[in-house]
């Protein structure tokens, strides 16, 4: 990553519920991004950090299916609430795109291996549900607050500083810690 040049800045909203301070720190230090802890749900802070940004990468959300049937209300709230705040605070101060990280989850068990956009959405939890209704979400403020918005359906997200030991984490880490430790993969 090359240092932010004057015209460009990265600003990152984390409450660290599930993040690292110290996978971002160097990044800080570096002055390569600002960091603000916070949460989506705290619509006035959104409403301020947006007002001095063109774009939105919406990565922000609970993301364990297990911790979706645990506590539906509060993935629910951070998830949906948290996505529509998000796109609010974008829509009131004009910012130019929101890009939203989904989920594979959304095409729910389906025979097919192969997934494409036009498969029908088949979610079978909470956590899908929520992925899927901020999608909907984000259409209708394309659609009728003119915000453009753009949806990716991640699947097997991996990358550094990544927990390979987690229980949640994707197949990618733990082959390659498996491949590591010379075990089966």
């Amino acid at each position: 990553m090359s240092n932010v040049s004057t015209d460009n800045s990265v600003i990152i909203i984390d409450d660290l519920s599930s993040g690292r301070l110290e996978n971002i720190t160097p990044l800080i230090q570096k002055n390569q991004v600002r960091f603000c802890r916070g949460t989506i749900l705290d619509l006035d802070l959104l409403h301020s950090i947006s007002a001095e940004i063109d774009f939105v990468f919406h990565f922000a959300a609970i993301p364990s299916v297990p911790v979706s049937f645990e506590h539906p209300l509060q993935v629910n709230e951070a998830n949906i609430t948290g996505t529509l705040n998000v796109l609010l605070a974008a829509q009131h101060n004009n910012v130019k795109k929101v890009i939203f990280a989904s989920s594979s989850s959304v095409y729910g068990d389906t025979p097919e291996s192969l997934k494409i956009e036009s498969m029908a959405p088949q979610p079978q939890s909470p956590y899908a549900i929520t992925k899927l209704a901020s999608e909907y979400y984000c259409q209708v403020f394309s659609r009728y607050f003119n915000l453009p918005t753009i949806c990716l359906r991640y699947f097997n997200v991996f990358g550094a500083g990544q927990d390979p030991n987690s229980q949640y984490a994707s197949v990618v880490p733990r082959i390659v810690a498996n491949i590591c430790n010379k075990q089966p993969r």
